[in-house]
């Protein structure tokens, strides 16, 4: 067992090197205050760490009242295979911002290694195609305007290819994942004018940790780091209280951006529902009204054979 968990370490070890040693603009991928919820979006690993058959949709609003202000929907559906310690994953992404239109399709695969009774290291890889489309010619650049916008960049069925590791119990997780790996360079039909931009691998570090108040409240702190080469890193932090198994409260900060506050209710065992606004308090506070963000999560954990033994808060 010592030599299992001292190489699960040198895997890990590797990994994070991988991430801060890679090439790596401005962050691109999508953004989510209910990241801790929506985790498989970010880290294939996740895919199957339920066991139950989970649903989810996401409607994200961001910045509301400013024109071309982010729009995002997500649709993710991912299952246990626990005969095969395996985990299965969809992603469907429809992710808008002014006139950039992008569409993401992935599929996620995890293996899970049981490290100890409690220890469990899940490892994932995604594969998929993304959709981008930026329509530059419906933009308004003045009577003098740069050949660059006068045709819009499309590029139809890129791939993409993930990884991701996830380490957990019933009591905390710690992840790490690069959800995008392949380097997207979009020119379309603007070559001759060389590439008007690239899509950048991002890295994600996660984790959170479920604590025992009393008997009838627990408390949950989390948070999630995103880095990209020409940004700053943008980490957001969590603090959620569970209330009698039903209620989740809490408040996000994320750092130099926003603050959130987050309101989840189990209706039943199997769904949850969840709502998320975002008080910008950057400078965009003068132009924008806040962020919205609803989330509807279903377990169909009566398909499984084997039922979850202890409630899953992550």
């Amino acid at each position: 067992m010592k030599r299992s968990i001292k190489n699960i370490l040198v895997v890990l070890s590797t990994f994070l090197l991988l991430l801060i040693s890679a090439n790596t603009s401005a962050q691109q991928e999508p953004l989510y205050t209910q990241y801790m919820f929506n985790t498989v979006s970010v880290n294939p690993a996740y895919a199957g760490t339920r066991n139950a058959m989970n649903l989810l949709l996401l409607s994200r609003m961001q910045w509301t009242g400013m024109a071309g202000a982010p729009r995002t929907y997500d649709f993710t559906m991912h299952t246990p295979l626990n005969n095969y310690k395996m985990g299965l994953g969809l992603s469907v992404v429809s992710d808008n911002h002014g006139p950039v239109n992008n569409y993401y399709i992935n599929v996620n695969y995890a293996y899970r290694v049981q490290l100890s009774d409690e220890l469990t290291l899940s490892m994932g890889i995604k594969g998929g195609i993304y959709n981008y489309y930026v329509n530059l010619s419906s933009l308004n650049v003045g009577a003098d305007a740069d050949n660059a916008f006068m045709s819009d960049v499309e590029q139809r069925f890129q791939p993409n290819a993930g990884l991701g590791l996830y380490l957990y119990t019933d009591k905390y997780y710690i992840g790490a994942s690069v959800p995008k790996l392949i380097k997207t360079e979009l020119s379309g039909d603007q070559s001759t004018y060389g590439a008007l931009s690239d899509l950048k691998q991002h890295f994600f570090l996660m984790g959170g940790y479920i604590f025992d108040v009393n008997e009838h409240l627990k408390f949950k702190p989390s948070l999630i780091t995103k880095m990209v080469s020409g940004a700053p890193p943008s980490m957001d932090v969590t603090a959620q209280f569970l209330i009698k198994e039903t209620y989740w409260l809490g408040a996000t900060y994320r750092v130099g951006d926003a603050v959130a506050l987050i309101g989840n209710i189990k209706l039943s065992r199997q769904l949850m529902v969840g709502y998320s606004y975002d008080f910008t308090v950057s400078e965009l506070n003068n132009y924008n009204n806040g962020s919205h963000e609803i989330i509807l999560s279903y377990d169909f954990d009566g398909f499984l054979k084997n039922k979850v033994k202890s409630p899953r808060y992550f």
